[in-house]
């Protein structure tokens, strides 16, 4: 099965998406948290919406993938620190040595539902979902908390897609991501 989109109605798509993104931030000033994503509409679940997990549009030239909002999300990171700890003949202690920050470890467990309140399974956003997760790119993502970190990209690890037992239209995810920052190379003609 294939997966074709065509570039230009993907771009005009995403084009419209920056426009509606713009006036739904200057909708949100007037709300009491200015500092998080709220969607007074509600979401998938007609509920309001904190911190939405969204997925930007990814262009390569192999892949094409629209945007992908995710409303009833968790997440969860951490951090560890590079530490060198050396002993010294005469000490009870090491000296410690701060080298630099990890990348933060990140935990995502949420729900997909069919935008249009259907009672039908959301085969549709699950496989716009599969995606995102099996693309060998780091993903530009946007959430109120990991972007507040500086974390705007991330590299998924490992996910799962378990079944939840008595419900037909929410499919449960989780997934295992790391912190991604893009290098630039600078290419010099004289070297």
């Amino acid at each position: 099965m294939g997966f074709n989109i065509n570039l230009t109605n993907a771009l005009d798509q995403y084009e419209g998406l920056v426009d509606f993104a713009i006036q739904e931030v200057a909708d949100l000033g007037v709300t009491e948290f200015k500092d998080f994503i709220i969607d007074k509409k509600g979401g998938e679940f007609s509920l309001p919406v904190f911190a939405p997990l969204i997925f930007e549009p990814l262009i390569k030239k192999n892949l094409v993938l629209p945007f992908l909002r995710i409303d009833a999300v968790n997440i969860s990171a951490n951090r560890s620190k590079n530490i060198v700890k050396t002993a010294i003949e005469g000490r009870d202690h090491t000296v410690k040595e701060h080298i630099s920050n990890g990348d933060f470890n990140i935990s995502i467990n949420g729900l997909i539902a069919r935008d249009d309140f259907s009672k039908d399974y959301p085969k549709g956003k699950l496989f716009l979902l599969k995606q995102f997760l099996n693309a060998p790119y780091s993903l530009r993502i946007t959430h109120a908390i990991l972007n507040r970190l500086g974390v705007y990209e991330i590299v998924i690890d490992n996910y799962s897609i378990p079944s939840i037992d008595g419900v037909k239209n929410i499919q449960k995810f989780s997934a295992q991501a790391t912190s991604d920052e893009p290098i630039e190379l600078i290419i010099r003609d004289n070297a």
